[in-house]
């Protein structure tokens, strides 16, 4: 999580011209969305069948909380702070997990 939070934060530059490409009717963010909610659903699913995280966690929820961490601590002032952000995530994450493997 937090190398995403730092590639976030590099490519802040970015947000712009998606959201001018968004504006204009296109969704520029479906493929890489569908792609990362994919990749965050697998991790989770490991996650909870091991009894280290929650079962019952959304990964669209997972990459709209990274989402927003990355916006609100992108500048290099905040990164103790995005770093305290991801720390609450995944302790919620963790939170009701049963704690054994299966």
């Amino acid at each position: 999580m937090d190398d995403f939070i730092d590639y976030l934060t590099a490519k802040q530059g970015m947000a712009d011209a998606l959201r001018a490409a968004a504006a204009s009717g296109a969704d520029p963010f479906a493929e890489t969305l569908d792609k990362l909610a994919t990749a965050l659903g697998a991790l989770l699913h490991t996650g909870a069948d091991a009894g280290l995280l929650r079962p019952d966690v959304d990964p669209f929820d997972v990459g709209f909380s990274l989402a927003g961490i990355g916006l609100l601590t992108s500048a290099p002032d905040q990164r103790e702070r995005a770093g305290r952000l991801l720390d609450l995530l995944l302790d919620g994450l963790r939170y009701g997990a049963d704690g054994s493997a299966s």
